[in-house]
């Protein structure tokens, strides 16, 4: 008896099951290590900020990749190029700034090399002997963005930030003066020179100062300025009178400044007013006169020892002063005589009467002015 054919169809077939691939550990280290490769580039460029230039005369001190931006000696940046200008007269120094100081770097904003300073008036900088210069910073006021510079020779005198205000003064010439020359009240150094510049007709000097606050409020109207430097020396019916503000105005120079007590409580000086420099303060404080007469005087004896600016007394008391010395022909004798033009001034000499004398004095000034000039009435 046959068996019974074989249903091929219902036997179980194999399967041919393909083999499992596995990763290896080892490659998760360069993988790892590239995605913290890229994290760490796109922090850097998010929080990556502006590529400034800064145009110097001379970069002595300054390195690529060392060199720092510092700003209230907080590093804000760094130099990452140091390379000739164009034209090879300047250099170029191309720093990049942190993220955090962006907005920082406007068109007004200054840039200066910080490096030992040794000046009559201080020393500066030391702190770059051991860590290298660094370009200083000082923060503008304009609300444009900048990115080209030109740096400053010289630090700034006075930070933008720092309170007080400047004044403008006008002199004959500068002196002993210079920038970072004191200047005084009451004998205390209240502020300094910061800059000063030749008038336009060369006539004459323009000095800029600042007064600290709150110093800066004691500045009139009415304050006179007048050069402290070196020593004023008088002599007086009380005897040798020397006055100086302090030694280091004995050696560079320095500005002194006093509202004088004739005159009358005025407001506070608005910020960049113009004042006169007096030569001394003697010449400052002196009261101003309305009425002044001139006269002249002529000599038969010799005028040796008479000079411009001599005191004209009358009792000891003084009443004017010389305005010239010189020679003339008196046509009569027809001979050489000294010639003496003086000013008077009747008010100096008014103001030492008691009052009800004094007002009969100026009474009859009053009137002898009219009869010579009636239409004054």
């Amino acid at each position: 008896m046959l068996p019974d054919p074989i249903d091929h169809a219902t036997l179980p077939r194999a399967t041919r099951t393909p083999p499992r691939r596995r990763i290896s550990a080892i490659w998760l280290i360069p993988l790892i290590a590239a995605a913290v490769a890229i994290g760490i580039a796109v922090n850097r460029i998010m929080n990556q900020g502006p590529t400034i230039t800064i145009v110097f005369n001379s970069a002595e001190g300054v390195e690529a990749g060392k060199t720092f931006i510092k700003y209230k000696d907080v590093k804000i940046g760094q130099v990452t190029a140091v390379e000739l200008h164009q034209d090879y007269s300047k250099v170029m120094v191309t720093a990049r700034i942190d993220k955090h100081a962006e907005g920082l770097m406007v068109e007004d904003a200054n840039f200066w090399v910080v490096a030992p300073r040794v000046t009559l008036s201080g020393v500066s900088g030391l702190s770059t002997l051991l860590a290298g210069n660094y370009i200083g910073f000082e923060q503008g006021h304009s609300q444009r963005a900048g990115r080209r510079f030109v740096g400053l020779e010289v630090p700034p005198a006075v930070t933008i930030d720092q309170p007080g205000r400047q004044f403008q003064l006008k002199a004959d010439d500068m002196g002993s003066l210079g920038v970072g020359s004191p200047l005084y009240f009451r004998r205390l150094q209240v502020g300094q020179v910061i800059a000063y510049a030749l008038a336009d007709d060369g006539q004459s000097v323009s000095i800029q100062v600042f007064v600290n606050a709150p110093y800066d409020r004691f500045v009139g109207t009415d304050t006179r300025f007048w050069n402290a430097g070196g020593v004023d020396l008088s002599l007086g019916a009380d005897g040798l009178d020397l006055r100086t503000q302090s030694l280091v105005s004995l050696l560079i120079g320095g500005i002194a400044f006093e509202s004088p007590s004739f005159a009358a409580a005025s407001e506070t000086a608005a910020a960049d007013s113009t004042f006169p420099l007096y030569a001394d303060r003697t010449t400052a404080m002196k009261q101003p006169d309305t009425i002044a007469r001139h006269y002249v005087f002529f000599f038969s004896e010799s005028l040796r020892g008479l000079s411009i600016g001599a005191p004209l007394t009358l009792l000891g008391l003084p009443a004017g002063e010389v305005t010239q010395v010189g020679v003339d022909l008196d046509p009569v004798k027809l001979a050489v005589r000294g010639r003496v033009e003086v000013v008077a001034y009747p008010e100096r000499i008014v103001a030492r009467l008691q009052t009800q004398q004094s007002a009969t004095v100026q009474a009859i000034a009053q009137s002898a002015a009219l009869k010579h000039n009636p239409a004054a009435s």
